[in-house]
This record gives C-alpha cells, sequence and structure tokens, in this order.
C-alpha cells in the first residue's frame, strides 16, 4: 500500500481516490489484514468517546484495555504459542 506506512499497529488509514473525489477508512492490523471501517461507524465511536470524556472519563490503558474487553465484550485472551 504505498503512502501508507503503519509503523505501530494497529492504524487507521484514509484512502484517497482524488480523481474520482472519494475516499474509504481502513484498520491495519499487526498482521497486516485491512479491514474497511465505513466512516458512519467511525463518527458514532468519536462521539460516545467525545461524550465520556466530557463526563470526565478516561481512556483505558495497558492491562485495563484487556480488562474491558474480557467484561464488556466477553473476548478471551490469546494465548501466546
Amino acid at each position: 500500500m504505498a503512502g501508507y506506512e503503519c509503523g505501530e499497529p494497529p492504524c487507521l488509514h484514509v484512502a484517497v481516490d482524488y480523481r474520482r473525489k472519494r475516499f474509504a477508512v481502513f484498520l491495519e492490523t499487526g498482521d497486516g489484514e485491512l479491514i474497511y471501517i465505513p466512516l458512519e461507524r467511525l463518527e458514532k465511536a468519536y462521539k460516545e468517546a467525545s461524550e465520556l470524556l466530557s463526563k470526565r472519563f478516561r481512556e483505558a490503558r495497558g492491562d485495563e484495555v484487556d480488562a474491558i474487553a474480557e467484561e464488556v465484550l466477553g473476548a478471551e485472551p490469546l494465548e501466546e504459542e
């Protein structure tokens, strides 16, 4: 993907087709997989996060992220090989 480097995955890329005046947003994983993210989903997530910040919430960090993923989303930790 020329021009789109992902030094610290995951990365968000806004890929632009200037000739046709269109764009698409992609999430690049650590494995180099590209996942299309509809803009309305990004806008909704940003609005929710902004509202929480205005209510004095803070973004989770480190192990807190894993705990939230497990408790709220029901995710299970990956076993390292």
